[in-house]
């Protein structure tokens, strides 16, 4: 019996292999950050329509709203300080894309559906800082 993947597995699946991410990818590829490189991925899978196959375009193209609502919220800085410090930088890009394939199971549809996701990662990002930066 083969268990079938969510959106959000599909969609980490894809944008990892298109661009060969890993667990233990650095943040930077000769100085272009590989999260640029991801959201460049679901831009282009959702401006130029037959760049990929169906099934990967589709899957790709899922996790726009989760980009915008990652700009809006994170970039833009309207959520706490220390889960925008979480996302941006404790984050590596191979967990970027699970925590975008995260949104699209969440079945987030709008910026107001995002503010309380990224308001109950608080204490996954007090939690990664400590790790980080305790003594």
């Amino acid at each position: 019996m083969t268990a079938t993947k969510t959106a959000g597995q599909q969609f980490t699946a894809h944008v990892v292999k298109v661009l060969s991410i890993g667990g233990k990818t650095r943040n930077r590829r000769s100085s272009r950050s590989i999260r640029d490189e991801i959201i460049e991925t679901v831009d282009t899978a959702c401006q130029y329509p037959g760049y990929w196959t169906p099934e990967r375009q589709d899957a790709i193209r899922a996790a726009s709203t989760a980009v915008a609502a990652y700009r809006k919220h994170i970039i833009g800085q309207r959520v706490d300080t220390i889960v925008c410090w979480y996302v941006r930088e404790g984050m590596s890009p191979y967990r970027f894309a699970q925590l975008l394939g995260r949104m699209v199971d969440a079945k987030i549809s709008n910026m107001a559906e995002a503010e309380p996701f990224f308001g109950a990662m608080r204490d996954e990002a007090n939690a990664a800082y400590g790790a980080r930066y305790s003594r």
